[in-house]
């Protein structure tokens, strides 16, 4: 089958000022971009003095090509609004660099609707060109502080007139898209998971015998680190040959907590933010994942340590149990630190009983960018075959 030639119009994407933002979203478009010609259009704008002055970077690989553009965003309430009209100003003017060089894609992808969701109406009604929309954005809930109940009206307005006027709707989980049909409209789903690097991730003997826990993420308030210290502490009561390992804190906090736990230095290290092949690699050295979330969307690193090979603790939450079963996981409630110290010596007890080869290989047939892109490819077929 021939490549469609797709445009993605992301409200989040990682780049030079936010490495990290939106990756999931880089994850599928380079799964995507296995079986269609993938074009990402992205604008950020940066108050912390890194750009001084509008700038672009054009990356491009085999099916994949990144248009990003910068824009220094004043702090101030004027600079603000102002920032919106350059957004807008640059959004358009990158679409229209696409329209003059590739002609008018076959389908336009948005990633998250607000705002980028603005230029697929605008596409939509000018060209007639269908649009594809994926929500990723954990909103749609009444644990998110900042959620959808929460934002303004025209924030609701612009949400719904997207959604609308989409032709698929697109979501990382059931859970995510039950809340967007409770709370935003009804509308149809597909589900297609969060993508997994299985050039990085994957299936490695461990070396070490000590047992090893590790915790992966950006240790804000709802992902609970402080509650998995806590239980790491009451497991090493009657556990001495076992040890936490937590990746990807930004500041001191979550370590002068654990000075404050009085933990043994060497039971529990800390790893800074680091590049996805570090991440592996210290998976690949690890026996368990525990992600203690208060609510979850359909994290990533489920899928990354799956692929690993490594079972999985986690918070029976949000999409949690749409992406492990009783073979390759123990799922608790929320805030139960108690039970949590449980599930760690379960897993302890009985690691015998989970086959790692078989882990990784059956999330490698879930979650590997060969399958996720098949998926993207198959809902692009049905736009261009009814189109």
């Amino acid at each position: 089958m021939s490549r469609k030639k797709i445009l993605w119009l992301c409200s989040w994407y990682p780049g030079k000022t936010e490495p990290f933002n939106g990756d999931f979203v880089q994850r599928h478009a380079r799964a995507a971009a296995l079986y269609n010609d993938i074009c990402v259009i992205h604008v950020a704008g940066d108050d912390t003095g890194k750009i001084r002055r509008t700038e672009q970077e054009i990356n491009t690989s085999w099916g994949l090509t990144e248009h990003i553009l910068y824009y220094k965003g004043p702090s101030s309430y004027p600079g603000k609004l102002l920032s919106h009209y350059r957004w807008f100003f640059l959004f358009k003017k990158a679409i229209n660099h696409y329209l003059n060089k590739y002609g008018e894609p076959d389908i336009v992808h948005v990633h998250v609707p607000v705002k980028a969701g603005l230029f697929a109406l605008w596409l939509k009604r000018k060209y007639g060109i269908p649009y594809v929309i994926t929500e990723h954005w954990g909103i749609y809930n009444s644990i998110e502080v900042n959620n959808y109940a929460s934002r303004s009206r025209a924030f609701k307005q612009l949400t719904r007139n997207v959604f609308k006027n989409a032709d698929i709707f697109h979501s990382v989980s059931y859970f995510l898209a039950a809340g967007v049909n409770k709370l935003v409209l009804r509308i149809n789903s597909h589900i297609i998971p969060n993508a997994t690097d299985t050039d990085f991730f994957y299936y490695k003997e461990k070396e070490n015998n000590t047992f090893r826990f590790i915790h992966v993420s950006n240790m804000v308030p709802l992902k609970n680190a402080e509650g998995i210290l806590r239980s790491f502490q009451s497991l090493l009561v009657q556990n001495s040959n076992v040890e936490l390992v937590i990746v990807g804190d930004t500041d001191n906090s979550i370590r002068e907590y654990a000075m404050k736990l009085n933990l043994p230095g060497k039971t529990v290290s800390f790893r800074r933010e680091m590049p996805y092949q570090e991440v592996a690699a210290e998976m690949q050295k690890a026996d368990c994942l525990i992600l203690f979330s208060n609510i979850e969307n359909s994290p990533c690193v489920i899928g990354e340590a799956l692929c690993c090979g490594l079972p999985v603790i986690a918070t029976n939450v949000g999409g949690v149990p749409e992406l492990v079963n009783e073979t390759n996981s123990v799922l608790i409630k929320p805030k139960d630190e108690t039970a949590l110290t449980s599930a760690m010596q379960q897993i302890m007890t009985g690691y015998a009983a989970y086959d790692r080869k078989k882990i990784a290989e059956e999330a490698s047939n879930k979650f590997s960018y060969s399958v996720i892109g098949r998926r993207f490819d198959e809902v692009y077929s049905r736009l261009t075959v009814h189109s």
